[in-house]
């Protein structure tokens, strides 16, 4: 891996434009202050994310506790938090590889894919190994190399680890993205993202159409439209796009959600909801996203995604004793508080240890939202 690469324009092709109009003291410009979607991604903790991401992770985790126990779960739209997840993914790291070409001239992919690893796998692979502790799993090995995605499309093999298989995907965009940044110009750039988009619901479908639906559930290549709205909101956030004001409004995120309920079997459709929903969080906060309950979960949201099937699946076991218990509900509070508890000694015997470490080549005292 090179240790940095120049963003250099060729002639006649249009310069990068700066993630954030700043003065010459380094200040937002006032056209970039009023702009609420710029403004709060240019603060050193993003307003709501953390409580975002914690809502998503605690979606996934009870969504596949009651998978199979409660009927409400077949109208729980559970699945579409991982969307959200890869949509905060695109965004995020696009805006701070967007800041770091606008700010140096050129992207230092080094750096890039060192901060990613300390981020990344520390908790990963304490939890893949104590999951092979547990005993020898279909495959562990797959996972291991961030390849689960392609194992379980591929296979309909799953495991105490099968979640795995969104950092697979992510870890996939990680490795690509930065080259293809700093490679194309933005116009051309923007144009095949949205190209992406119209192309990858066909391509969908006519893997449904063949029989591959389940490919489609895991494969890195059927979750690139996701990615992209995260992408180009933050390509759009550098040019000084000001989302319009109804986008704004209070309301403008519950009714997106309460239309990710409704129209959940089109997946197309939910995927552009959610990537309002992102917008229209960061540029106004809800105060229940900010509380702090709700950012100790977005602290601990990374751990707890990963260990909440083995706190499930092998812990609990282990701990109850093999008592059955009919009443679900309490079952259910009792495997989420353990799967918390464990969560919460990860986040910080291994996860935060690495995260001071992975602040460092940032240069600041505390974790990015990304």
């Amino acid at each position: 891996m090179g240790s940095g690469v120049s963003f250099i324009t060729e002639p006649g092709r249009e310069p990068s434009a700066p993630v954030a109009q700043r003065n010459e003291g380094g200040a937002l410009t006032k056209p970039a202050r009023t702009n609420a979607l710029v403004r709060n991604l240019s603060m050193p903790e993003i307003p709501s994310l953390y409580g975002l991401r914690g809502a998503a992770a605690l979606a996934v985790v009870c969504y596949h506790y009651w998978l199979g126990r409660w009927k409400f779960v077949s109208v729980f739209p559970g699945p579409y938090a991982v969307t959200l997840f890869f949509e905060l993914s695109g965004l995020l790291i696009t805006w701070l590889l967007l800041k770091e070409i606008s700010k140096n001239g050129k992207l230092n992919r080094r750096q890039f894919y060192l901060r990613r690893a300390l981020r990344l796998f520390p908790v990963f692979y304490v939890v893949w190994g104590l999951c092979r502790l547990a005993g020898p799993f279909a495959g562990s090995w797959a996972t291991f190399f961030y390849m689960g995605d392609y194992y379980h499309a591929l296979t309909r093999h799953y495991n105490v680890l099968t979640v795995g298989w969104s950092l697979g995907v992510e870890e996939k965009f990680y490795l690509l993205w930065p080259f293809v940044l700093v490679r194309m110009e933005r116009t051309n750039l923007v144009k095949v993202l949205f190209g992406v988009l119209l192309v990858e619901p066909v391509y969908r479908s006519v893997l449904a159409l063949l029989n591959y639906g389940e490919y489609t559930w895991f494969a890195f290549d059927t979750h690139l439209d996701a990615i992209v709205v995260g992408c180009l909101i933050a390509l759009a956030a550098s040019r000084g796009w000001n989302p319009p004001n109804w986008v704004l409004h209070r309301w403008t995120p519950i009714c997106a959600l309460i239309l990710v309920f409704a129209l959940q079997s089109q997946k197309d459709i939910v995927t552009y909801l959610l990537g309002l929903i992102l917008i229209s969080v960061i540029c106004r906060p809800p105060a229940l996203l900010n509380h702090r309950a709700a950012r100790y979960f977005g602290a601990i949201s990374y751990s707890l995604y990963l260990c909440h099937d083995y706190a499930r699946e092998i812990l609990w076991p282990r701990i109850s004793g093999g008592i059955k218990v009919d009443n679900f509900a309490l079952v259910f509070a009792a495997q989420l508080a353990l799967a918390i508890a464990l969560a919460s000694i990860l986040h910080f015997a291994v996860e935060r240890p690495f995260l001071l470490i992975k602040n460092r080549f940032h240069g600041r005292k505390s974790e990015h939202a990304a």
